[in-house]
Parts: C-alpha cells; sequence; structure tokens
C-alpha cells in the first residue's frame, strides 16, 4: 500500500510540474505571436502613412513647381477688371488637383485672390499669412477640414503677375487620405485581434505538442532510473548477504566459503556487465561516442564475432548454420557491428532449446543488405515485438533473471543500427522462432 501511495504521490507531482511548464510554454508562444503581430502591424501601419503623406507631399510639391515656372502672360489677360469683381471674366489660376486651394498674399498679408477661390472663401478666409512658415509643409485644421499646406515665395520675375513678388500658401485637402489611414487603422487592430485569438489556440496546441517528447523523455529517464536502481539493488543485496554471512564465521577457510565468493564473484560480473552497458547507452544519448567509419565489406566484419560461437552453440548441442553469399561495399565502424552480431547472437542462443537451429544468412532488398539471425526458441508475441527494444523490457523477466540478462543488450543494438542510419526488426521465424533483420544502407559508388 506504502508503495501505490509513492507512485500515485509521484505521478501526481510529475503531473503538476507537466502542467507548470505548459503553462510556461504557453505564455511564452502567445506573448512572441503577440510581439510578433503587434510589431508587424505598427510596422505595416507605418509603411501605409508615411506612403499617403509621401503622395501627398508630392503633389504639393509638383503644385510649387508649376507655380515657380509659370509661362508668359499678357498683362491685360492678368491685371482685374475693376468693373468685373465678382471676378466673372476669366482669370488665370494655377493648374491644380480639384482638392487644392491656392491662397496668394502680399507683404502685408492681404488676400489678392479672393473671386477666384469661389465657395472656398467662406472656408479658407481666416487663414493668415505667417511668413515664419515659408518652404514648411504642415498639417492645418480649418473648420474639421484638415489641409496638407505649404507657404512659398515667389520671385518677382515670375511671368504671371498674380504671384510675381507675393506669398503663396498652397492647401490641399486629406480628409479623405485621413479617412482612409483611420479606416486601414481599424481594419488592422481586429486583424491583430482576430489573428491574436488565433495565435491563442495555435499557442496552446503547440505547447501541448512540444510538452509530449519532453514528457516521454521524462517517463523514459524515470523509467531508466527506476529499472536501473532495480537492477544494481538485486546483485548488491545478494553480495551484501553473502558477507554478511561469512562475517559470521570468521574461522572457516575459503575453501570452506568458496560457493558464497563465487556467487558474489558472479554478481559483481553482473554488475560490471550492466554499469558497462548502462555507460554504452549513456554516452550514447549525449552523442560522445566515438565512431570509426570506413568502407568494408561483410566478409570482414561477420567473421570474427561468429567464430567464437560455433563452439558455444555446438556445445550446447544445438545447430548453427550459416549462409552469407553477398559482398556488398558498406560504411560502417566494424568494431560496433561486431558488438552488435554478439548481442544478437547470444541472444539467439540463450533461448534456442537444445537441438534447436540459429541460422545466420544474408540478402540484399534494394539499397539495403540485411544480415538475419534466426533461432527456433519460443518467438517474441506481436505486442512485444515493438517494445523489446527498449531498456530493461524483458519478454520473460524470470527467464531473463536467470540468464543473466538486463533487457539492455537490444536497446544498445537498436543504438548502433541507429548510428548507421539503418534498421533493426525482429519477425516470427515460421513454424516457430524468431528473426532479428538488420538493414544497412549499401554506399553506392559515383
Amino acid at each position: 500500500m506504502l508503495g501505490i501511495f509513492f507512485k500515485m504521490t509521484q505521478k501526481t507531482r510529475q503531473s503538476k510540474i507537466t502542467r507548470r511548464q505548459q503553462f510556461k510554454l504557453f505564455l511564452s508562444i502567445m506573448v512572441s505571436f503577440a510581439v510578433l503581430f503587434l510589431t508587424l502591424g505598427i510596422i505595416i501601419f507605418n509603411l501605409f502613412q508615411s506612403s499617403t503623406y509621401r503622395s501627398i507631399d508630392k503633389d504639393i510639391r509638383n503644385q510649387v513647381v508649376s507655380i515657380k515656372k509659370q509661362p508668359n502672360m499678357a498683362k491685360k489677360e492678368i491685371d482685374p477688371d475693376p468693373h468685373d469683381p465678382d471676378g466673372q471674366n476669366k482669370k488665370p489660376d494655377p493648374k491644380a488637383p480639384f482638392q487644392a486651394s491656392i491662397l496668394v498674399f502680399d507683404d502685408q498679408g492681404k488676400l489678392l485672390n479672393k473671386s477666384s477661390l469661389g465657395n472656398r472663401y467662406s472656408v479658407l478666409k481666416n487663414i493668415k499669412l505667417n511668413k515664419r512658415n515659408i518652404n514648411v509643409k504642415q498639417t492645418l485644421v480649418v473648420k474639421n477640414m484638415n489641409f496638407r499646406s505649404m507657404l512659398i515665395k515667389v520671385s518677382k520675375k515670375n511671368n504671371n503677375p498674380m504671384y510675381a513678388g507675393h506669398y503663396v500658401l498652397i492647401m490641399q485637402n486629406i480628409d479623405t487620405q485621413i479617412q482612409a489611414i483611420e479606416n486601414f487603422e481599424k481594419i488592422l487592430i481586429i486583424t491583430f485581434f482576430i489573428f491574436w485569438v488565433i495565435a491563442l489556440v495555435v499557442s496552446y496546441f503547440l505547447s501541448r505538442i512540444n510538452m509530449l517528447p519532453i514528457m516521454k523523455s521524462w517517463k523514459q529517464q524515470t523509467e531508466f532510473v527506476n529499472d536501473a536502481a532495480h537492477e544494481l539493488r538485486t546483485p548488491l543485496t545478494i553480495i551484501q548477504g553473502k558477507l554478511e554471512y561469512m562475517l559470521t564465521k570468521p574461522n572457516k577457510t575459503i575453501i570452506d566459503e568458496a560457493e558464497a565468493i563465487s556467487v558474489s564473484l558472479d554478481e559483481v560480473n553482473r554488475l560490471n556487465s550492466l554499469t558497462n552497458n548502462l555507460l554504452v547507452l549513456a554516452r550514447s544519448d549525449s552523442a560522445t561516442t566515438q565512431s570509426n567509419f570506413e568502407l568494408t565489406t561483410p566478409d570482414f566484419f561477420l567473421k570474427d564475432p561468429i567464430e567464437p560461437f560455433k563452439d558455444i552453440i555446438n556445445s550446447q548441442s544445438k545447430v548453427f548454420q550459416i549462409n552469407l553469399l553477398h559482398k556488398p561495399v558498406l560504411n560502417l565502424d566494424r568494431d560496433k557491428i561486431k558488438q552488435l552480431l554478439i548481442i544478437l547472437l547470444d541472444n539467439a542462443t540463450k533461448y534456442t532449446p537444445q537441438n534447436g537451429t540459429i541460422k545466420i544468412y544474408d540478402q540484399i532488398e534494394g539499397s539495403k543488405y540485411q544480415f538475419i539471425i534466426s533461432d527456433t526458441g519460443v518467438g517474441v508475441a506481436d505486442n512485444d515485438k515493438k517494445k523489446i527494444f527498449g531498456r530493461f523490457y524483458r519478454v520473460d523477466k524470470s527467464r531473463n533473471t536467470n540468464s543473466g540478462g538486463h533487457g539492455l543488450g537490444l536497446a544498445i543494438a537498436k543504438q548502433i543500427v541507429e548510428l548507421h542510419h539503418g534498421n533493426i526488426f525482429v519477425r516470427d521465424n515460421l513454424p516457430h522462432g524468431s528473426e532479428f533483420v538488420v538493414e544497412l544502407p549499401i554506399k553506392r559508388n559515383h
């Protein structure tokens, strides 16, 4: 009961930590999206606003150039008729856009072109001359109407007597452009909030997706530590028990305690094997394993590990068949492939009964070279085929313990194959038994 309670408490604690970490990840992704959208929105809005005002200022500059480069005009066409104060007769007026208005002032600030302004005069009549604003672009608000303006001083040599020596204020109504900017701003804000809501949903799912490998890794690490502790505890307990037993008999000779010493040494060997395997896995996980890849053919790396197993298998009244025919060029680490082969042959030897058959053969499938180790043992259930390469996983725990295995051999084998960009899997060897298939890429000549 205490163990179950401890496991439930540990699981609850891990769940809380996971939720906290997921929430932090969710916040970081959400804030990142918000900053990204806000920055993008500000940049787009500023570009649109500056582009609009540049277009307006360009029109005003064109008006300035047009005024300063007036064509020659006869004086009679320009002088106002005292009998026509309302300006019914034709009078010269600068060519300006529909939204532009031009005000001409003398040195005393008197408006000289009232008649040419028409109904616009009622709106612009209160504008005063400010000589300090010459050649300065300004935005003016007149009776709730927005104007972009620029004041210039026209040379007395100008061809148009109406402008010559006078101050000209060019005003362009920008209400339409300001309304467009305001509408664009509203659309941008609405779009920002819509995408921000979408970003909330995306952030939630991204945080869950990104947490999956972390949770998986955490679970694997926890299981690995627990299994390693369990594996270490068993031989240490046996050694401790044997040593304590021998201490109770101080007068006994080594020969008298040979059995206890032998058992202790066996457990020490198990511990040594286990720690070596754990070290191999740890180095592989941290990518610190040194590899020596070279071009070679199967006969150079399969022969050495196979030879010692011939006598071992024959001494156990088992049949060993070798059928290796192919010689493709492979790029691999021969020492690691030998280690892989020893793991698989040792595994097949352990679980093949007397008078059973162990066979190693090869074949080529497309661009892959396969060597297969088959046995006529009890086989591997379908549910265990994918799990069997996991660390400390055992199909039959009691039998593995008796045979001295730790459930790490196939995990190491898988890592070796993955290091070579290959694949390893197990399949049934009909009518009974298993086949471990190793696939390695063939080196093609260029």
